[in-house]
């Protein structure tokens, strides 16, 4: 399925454009240099090359920090898988109309030819520039045709590596002109947006991932032995905890008082048999001695058909049930449904718990604004709470009236987070826990 997606943030465009000008104006400037042209004049030339190298060299540092921080190094792992296809395509198949044996996803952005090609660039080529460039930079020499002779082979081999970068410019030009359309990739490099393949079980398990992160719903995973083996920001929030290691690898049965651990014993069993749990109202030991309440869910995790341990989320309903013990003891029925928005509005991603709250297909749903599942009397309350989120607020445990597909109503416990990219908020992601109808 192709997609339009964001795949290219602000600095990797900054990066991209601000190393091909210094390579252009290195060149233009090194290349006077050595006679070949005269425009700055020599002395001027000079300059300006030194001048340019220096900041080639702070461009470089910040974007090997950018690429081990983001993990975008990964890109750039080597394989020989398809990489003959990619030739031929290159040599052959792109002038009889070949479909292209590679696709661009948002986590491979770089066929094998490239990967191959950018990496030697990066550990081999540049490095040489770098090196040669600085050496001749700051080579002093006494009267001696031996030193002579060893500046003018370090001068050559600048030269050389010059015209490999050049060289590979002009390719590098030429075949982003073989997307779509000419301008697809330049485009793409331009803006950040470009259509690619994307692979929805991928994208969403991608999603899934920075969502449980980032939410405020207490996320916790616990192995087959009872012991916890993860939990988000979240879940130590609600639980007083201030260091993961504090509660990562001891026993759930921390997490409860004498009272109330048979309960969580024969969720964790049921679980462990294979059973999902539908949002089990429970109240937590914290560890700063005191108790809350909160919704869970629970969901067994498989291992080549096998159970080896149980993940799920907790959301707290403490500050929701002060007035009412109804509400703690009628949440039934539902798993965490997922969505996330984007800054207009309109429905980018939901789980299928969160189809089965509302009744929909995935295909009647993403590309739908949200005004879509809530009844007019409820649409400004969901305004508001949008407007909130975009402007970076994190809203958590909020009673929520819904509408289905069918036209009937629902309620539900809503938590919402806004979603950033390079420091902006483009949308809003969350969890929904649905809640069975209270009697007034």
């Amino acid at each position: 399925m192709k997609k339009q997606t964001f795949i290219y943030t602000r600095f990797e465009r900054f990066w991209h454009w601000s190393q091909a000008l210094l390579i252009f104006f290195l060149a233009f400037t090194g290349f006077e240099i050595h006679s070949s042209y005269k425009f700055f004049g020599f002395e001027n030339a000079v300059n300006w090359h030194n001048a340019a190298a220096w900041a080639f060299l702070v461009l470089i540092v910040f974007a090997i920090f950018w690429h081990f921080v983001t993990g975008e190094w990964k890109q750039y792992i080597p394989t020989t898988k398809y990489l003959m296809a990619q030739i031929n395509y290159y040599i052959f198949g792109i002038f009889k109309g070949a479909p292209h044996p590679t696709h661009k996803t948002v986590y491979n952005k770089f066929n094998p030819l490239q990967r191959m090609v950018y990496l030697g660039l990066k550990l081999l080529v540049i490095p040489v520039q770098v090196i040669t460039g600085f050496v001749y930079m700051f080579y002093t020499y006494p009267e001696n045709p031996v030193h002579h002779a060893g500046l003018s082979n370090v001068a050559m081999v600048h030269t050389i590596g010059a015209f490999f970068l050049l060289a590979f410019v002009i390719m590098h030009v030429y075949l982003t002109t073989t997307g779509e359309t000419p301008l697809t990739s330049i485009k793409a490099m331009l803006t950040g947006w470009e259509v690619v393949d994307v692979d929805e079980e991928t994208e969403l398990v991608e999603n899934l991932k920075r969502a449980v992160k980032e939410s405020v719903a207490g996320y916790y995973r616990i192995d087959k032995d009872g012991m916890l083996v993860d939990v988000n920001d979240a879940w130590l929030k609600m639980y007083k905890c201030n260091d993961k290691n504090q509660i990562v690898g001891k026993h759930y049965s921390v997490t409860r008082t004498e009272s109330d651990i048979k309960e969580l014993d024969d969720i964790v069993n049921r679980v462990m048999g294979g059973e999902v749990v539908k949002a089990e109202p429970a109240v937590r030991k914290c560890f700063d001695g005191t108790t809350g309440k909160h919704v869970l869910s629970a969901n067994p995790i498989l291992e080549d058909g096998k159970v080896v341990g149980m993940e799920g989320f907790v959301m707290d309903i403490t500050e929701i049930d002060k007035e009412s013990e109804i509400l703690h003891n009628t949440i039934k029925n539902s798993k965490a449904g997922y969505y996330r928005i984007n800054k207009k509005g309109y429905y980018e991603e939901v789980n299928d718990a969160w189809l089965n709250l509302y009744g929909y297909t995935r295909d009647e749903i993403i590309g739908q604004h949200y005004s879509l599942s809530r009844t007019k009397e409820d649409l400004q309350k969901l305004d508001e709470i949008i407007d909130k989120v975009i402007h970076g607020n994190s809203i958590s445990n909020m009673v929520a009236v819904r509408r289905c597909k069918d036209g009937a109503t629902g309620k539900h416990i809503l938590s919402a987070n806004p979603v950033y990219l390079d420091g902006e908020i483009i949308g809003m992601e969350g969890f929904i826990l649905d809640l069975e109808s209270i009697e007034e």
